[in-house]
């Protein structure tokens, strides 16, 4: 592919020569600045091409040492048990006889979520669905200041109020509403 391009860009490179010496006598007229014109559009064309070339002969070169370096990973051999460390054999339980074999399986003391990948354990795709996603801090969309207290309003709905009380944070509207009434009804009780 890289050769037919390079042979594209001689060609487009002859092309542009030509047209440059048949301009040089037709220069004055508009057809010798029609040919100049050509001329350097196709030795524009000529570099570009070239230029592609040799991206393409590059990356041919890469993808060839690419597939050789991994080459050799597919011909290794998976481990054996000799080749494992001592230590996890001593730690694995005792096989009876007519119990099924466990043979390199090192034993488990800690299964909490934080070792599981120490002891060589993966956790399946269900415990990665059901794991908890961290919820983003939800987007302010509004804030005021009304009676010496300062609201701020997000998008998903709540609302946060600083008052000479201290910092409150209500789920909704009717939860604020709520809390007002019932600190209105707490002060003209206790009035």
């Amino acid at each position: 592919m890289a050769i037919l391009i390079f042979v594209l860009s001689l060609l487009l490179l002859i092309a542009a020569t030509a047209s440059g010496y048949q301009s040089l006598n037709l220069l004055p007229t508009g057809l010798g600045v029609l040919y100049a014109l050509a001329g350097a559009v196709a030795a524009c064309a000529a570099v570009l091409t070239f230029a592609i070339g040799v991206l393409i002969r590059r990356i041919d070169a890469l993808t060839k040492l690419m597939r050789q370096s991994y080459a050799p990973a597919a011909f290794e051999t998976p481990p054996s048990i000799a080749s494992a460390p001592p230590e996890v054999y001593a730690a694995a339980p005792a096989v009876e006889a007519g119990a099924p074999e466990d043979v390199g399986q090192p034993a488990a003391e800690d299964e909490s979520p934080i070792n599981i990948n120490r002891t060589g354990h993966l956790p399946s795709l269900e415990t990665i669905e059901e794991a908890p996603q961290p919820k983003a801090p939800p987007n302010l969309i509004g804030s005021y200041s009304s009676a010496g207290a300062n609201y701020r309003i997000f998008a998903d709905g709540s609302i946060e109020a600083e008052t000479s009380e201290g910092t409150f944070k209500f789920a909704s509207m009717a939860d604020f509403k709520r809390h007002l009434l019932q600190t209105k009804g707490n002060r003209e009780a206790g009035a």
